[in-house]
């Protein structure tokens, strides 16, 4: 029987045990030649099955999320010791004791199938792995499972051996690392018990409290580096941090928000035995869920989420049983509101001026701005106006963004109200010296654009010469300077077979996001040729099949059709929010103030020197319209999909009827002369019926 309470402390060998009895499957079917089952459950092993919350993370997920909780729990000890500048105090007895108990369980639950030599003489002398070390362990386990991986392609029986080997390195290494983990787990809470003894219970939460913001960035900042490097992606590291964890989860988007709950905790466990058999104080528990617990869930959470939230704790395993965490995207304190539709991400083009002359540009930049550009006053008291209503991404956009000699002041004034800050560039003018100002400022993430792998047909596109030189640069120096790089690639007629190659040049050179953006008829995009509707099936089909190859987060724009072919392809979804965001959780702002729906959809609905921006946002009857699914027309307003997908706007209102125009000038709502409810002219979708009540659509909310 453990001493430890096996579903809050063993969750990782339990994992162990399933997978061994998966390996004998696999070695099964090697015997019996069915090399394909094998192959299938060799994935399921080593890379793992993440489509449920409570899914397996392979022996990748769990080597890397054990090798992060290391770090977590000896940077809990250390950063408090620091802080205090105090000598840890010894408390080798009990440390010893505690983790014998646990080192006795480790043996009976996996001992069957792996030697463990980690006893309590030699955990405390063993070296902690660096950054580096973990890259390069997990690397060489990774490429021994590729061979493994080939001689099953290769139908080669000698893959049992293999895979038997295979299988006891990755576990003994899952082993130590889990059994370091519980080490400096005790160590931590017995340091802490007496911290309090000697400094007092409320000296060591302030310092707690004072400390916890940079302990936890500090960490999954560790965490990410590894795993990107390793080459899973950012939108994994979530499912890697809570691999050890049974979780209830419940999100959704009618109010922006929701819910997860720890029903079990591997730190807590320990806790308890400390507590109950040995008498340390129940409240060191609590801190550490309060401070360090909560402040390591909350990077994790600014890491993988693209908007803005704020994260509270309701509930603490250490007095309600049940560790709870309340997420709500987008919120502002200011916001006296509980409308479901609030902004989650807002382009603002704070400029028309641009130094490229791209082909396809929507606001047809030059090098001159408008005589009427917003202020640096006045775009302080947009972004005052903003934080009324909602606290979004705001994406700094043009024309070319840092042609405004004011855009750092900007940037940090955003960042100062807790708007997350983004910035859409050509690149051309982003040095190591930019970047750095860039990032000191308080911008989160930039935007790069690059339209070919190959830099005459990039420089062609964008008008000048040098430009995919420069958007190369940029992306790295951005990246050496920890800034979020997304690619952003239109697609055309003469790029339309690079995008694979665009991906993986975007991808070497350490970009992890990438939005492929389909052409809209709007200022000079309208002198362009659009690929055919099938194209643009094809096109994100094509896309989505070779995700796999990268490690990329990949995203269509102005092409909302690819929630439903992404629905078709069984695809993980939760990284979406819906097809066409448009007057829904996502506005353009003009640079003059005024106010459209996207910034292909030019319509004005409002000035901010005239309207306050929350009045416009809620008030708009185009906005109103946008947000009801039962106002589409044609087949849009008949298909199954419109919840998720809503066709593109944009499109149906340029293409509506043959008024196009190329200045790029807004229209008000009194006069158009098109349908933007209308349906989108460049989806080949035919819903299976057009005959009847166009449906409401599903009953079920879109998860996060």
């Amino acid at each position: 029987m453990a001493n430890f309470d096996t579903r809050q402390c063993h969750k990782w060998a339990q994992l162990l045990v399933e997978r061994k009895i998966k390996l004998d499957q696999a070695i099964c079917d090697i015997e019996n030649q069915n090399f394909n089952s094998a192959k299938n459950l060799v994935t399921q092993i080593f890379t793992g099955a993440m489509n449920s919350k409570q899914s397996d993370p392979g022996m990748t997920g769990s080597l890397l999320y054990h090798m992060a909780m290391v770090t977590k729990m000896e940077t809990e000890t250390q950063v408090l010791l620091d802080e205090l500048d105090i000598k840890q105090p010894d408390v080798t007895v009990l440390l010893t004791k505690l983790y014998e108990e646990f080192y006795t369980d480790a043996q009976e639950l996996i001992g069957k199938f792996i030697t463990l030599n980690f006893g309590p003489e030699k955990i405390g002398l063993i070296k902690h792995f660096n950054s580096e070390e973990k890259i390069a362990l997990v690397k060489t386990l990774k490429e021994r499972q590729k061979k493994t991986e080939t001689l099953l392609t290769n139908k080669d029986t000698s893959a049992a051996s293999a895979l038997k080997g295979l299988f006891v390195d990755w576990a003994e290494q899952i082993s130590l690392m889990r059994l370091l983990q519980e080490y400096e787990t005790i160590r931590g809470l017995l340091v802490l018990s007496e911290l309090v003894e000697t400094q007092g219970l409320e000296k060591i939460e302030t310092v707690m409290s004072q400390v916890q913001d940079k302990f936890g960035q500090e960490t999954i900042n560790i965490a990410l580096d590894v795993t990107l490097k390793v080459g899973m992606s950012r939108g994994k590291l979530q499912a890697v941090m809570l691999s050890d964890h049974f979780i209830n989860m419940n999100m959704g988007m009618e109010n922006l928000d929701g819910k997860m709950e720890f029903l079990n905790c591997p730190i807590y466990g320990s806790h308890q035995v400390a507590e109950k058999k040995y008498g340390v104080n129940p409240k060191i528990t609590t801190l550490f869920c309060k401070h360090f617990c909560f402040a390591h869930a909350k990077a994790m959470l600014e890491t993988v989420l693209p908007f803005p939230f704020t994260l509270w704790q309701p509930k603490l395993l250490a007095s309600e049983g049940i560790c709870e965490y309340y997420l709500k995207l987008a919120y502002s304190p200011q916001a006296q509101n509980t409308n479901q539709f609030v902004p989650l991400i807002i382009s603002w083009n704070v400029t028309r001026e641009c130094n490229l002359k791209c082909s396809h540009c929507y606001i047809n930049a030059n090098e001159r701005k408008l005589d009427n550009e917003l202020s640096t006053k006045e775009g302080k008291q947009l972004m005052d106006q903003i934080y009324e209503v909602s606290r979004p991404l705001l994406v700094l956009s043009g024309g070319e963004p840092l042609l405004r000699p004011d855009i750092l002041e900007l940037i940090k004034y955003g960042s100062k109200k807790g708007i997350k800050m983004g910035l859409g560039s050509n690149g051309y003018l982003i040095d190591d010296t930019v970047a750095k100002q860039l990032r000191t400022a308080g911008i989160a993430t930039v935007s790069i654009s690059l339209d070919s792998h190959i830099a005459a047909q990039h420089d062609e596109f964008r008008g000048v010469t040098d430009a995919w030189e420069r958007a190369i640069n940029a992306c790295r120096v951005l990246q050496k300077n920890n800034v979020l790089v997304q690619v952003n690639t239109t697609l055309t007629h003469e790029n339309y077979d690079q995008i694979d190659d665009i991906m993986s040049i975007a991808e070497s050179i350490g970009v992890e996001n990438f939005h492929l953006f389909f052409l809209v008829p709007t200022g000079r995009g309208t002198k362009l040729t659009d690929i055919s509707p099938q194209k643009y099936e094809d096109m994100i089909t094509t896309t989505f099949a070779k995700v796999h190859r990268h490690r990329l987060n990949v995203r269509p724009s102005c092409a909302p059709q690819f929630m439903r072919i992404a629905q078709g392809m069984n695809l993980d979804m939760r990284q979406w929010i819906r097809g066409c965001i448009a007057g829904m959780y996502y506005c353009r702002i003009y640079p003059n103030g005024d106010i459209t729906p996207c910034p292909y959809l030019p319509i004005k609905l409002g000035n901010i020197r005239e309207q306050s921006f929350k009045d416009i946002w809620f008030n708009s009857e185009i906005f109103k319209n946008l947000r009801n699914p039962k106002s589409l027309k044609g087949k849009c307003g008949f298909c199954e999909y419109k919840i998720i997908c809503g066709g593109c706007r944009a499109r149906a209102y340029g293409l509506s009827n043959d008024f196009i125009d190329y200045c790029g000038d807004l229209h008000m709502p009194s006069e158009q002369k098109k349908d933007y409810l209308t349906e989108d002219p460049w989806c080949v979708y035919q819903p299976p019926s057009t005959s009847q009540t166009p449906p409401d659509g599903p009953k079920t909310s879109k998860k996060l």
